[in-house]
């Protein structure tokens, strides 16, 4: 997981996610434990994540994470690991969004007033 620069990685039985193990169970389950490093992953690992489909909206992912109170989730295609998805991804694309949103908002401000409806547009010669 340090090689990679992941916070968790997905548990798989063939295409199924059976559970997710994430850098705090490592610490929490195994080094605290001080369970020898060649324990099976079923130990530490969580069971039966909740998973996102890859349609999900980004607002719907964050509730879902928020409800089951994990900052990871595995992204998946009609049942089959594709991905996953972690609040970091979420809360970056989120701030891009705002970021893109103010700037919209400070172009408007900067239209001329007549493009607002408050004063009346220059009549054209000819």
């Amino acid at each position: 997981m340090a090689d990679a620069g992941v916070g968790a990685l997905p548990v798989v039985n063939g295409d199924a996610v059976i559970g997710i193990v994430t850098d705090r169970d490592l610490v929490v389950r195994a080094m605290a434990r001080r369970l020898p490093p060649r324990t099976r992953v079923e130990t530490i690992m969580s069971p039966a994540p909740a998973t996102v489909e890859v349609d999900t909206a980004v607002a719907v992912t964050v509730m879902k994470m928020r409800a089951a109170q994990v900052r990871h989730l595995p992204v998946v295609a009609e049942g089959r690991l594709i991905g996953m998805v972690s609040f970091d991804d979420l809360f970056w694309r989120l701030t891009q969004e705002l970021a893109d949103l103010a700037a919209v908002v400070d172009a408007a401000r900067r239209i001329p007033e007549t493009f607002h409806g408050t004063r009346k547009a220059p009549l054209l010669d000819g």
